[in-house]
């Protein structure tokens, strides 16, 4: 399992970080560049949120009379988050080269999609709590999976050789 997350899409280690460098071409407003911004948005204002009002997250998550100590552990998932959120803003700059943070994204949304199941099947968490961000996770792996920089299609037209042309007698 060394390949990691570029096999699995079809993506060989090498290739990936020269997919579109060597064109040098920024992308300017690629779905990629979108995607990973907005992610990186949404997970710092959650973030803030868990910092900064722990006790109203357990409310909105149907979650009462926890003890003190989970606001701590509450703002510690908080600066997490945050400084994910610093990460993902870095990668939308220039995703090719830090393709790592898509492959971090499809990580993260695939093991959040797995636990919230989890947790549901042993009725932990009801769908009311769960529910919303297991759907969300999906969407975003989803997302990263059908953005993810992949090589370039090579398209042969008629009488063109793949290896270039015939050489002359």
């Amino acid at each position: 399992m060394r390949a990691g997350i570029p096999a699995l899409i079809g993506v060989e280690n090498g290739e990936v970080f020269n997919i579109i460098r060597k064109e040098n071409r920024p992308m300017k407003y690629s779905p990629l560049r979108i995607l990973l911004a907005l992610d990186g948005a949404v997970l710092f204002l959650l973030g803030a949120l868990l910092i900064l009002a722990p006790r109203h997250v357990e409310a909105a998550f149907h979650f009462k009379d926890l003890p003190e100590g989970v606001c701590y552990i509450i703002g510690l998932w908080g600066c997490v988050l945050v400084t994910l959120a610093m990460g993902y803003a870095v990668a939308a700059m220039d995703p090719i080269r830090h393709v790592v943070w898509v492959q971090v994204g499809i990580a993260r949304g695939a093991l959040e999609c797995v636990l919230g199941a989890i947790y549901l099947a042993n009725r932990t968490v009801a769908w009311q709590q769960a529910g919303f961000g297991i759907v969300v996770a999906a969407l975003i792996t989803v997302a990263y999976i059908f953005c993810y920089p992949r090589k370039p299609r090579v398209i042969q037209t008629a009488g063109q050789s793949p290896t270039g042309p015939a050489q002359s007698p």
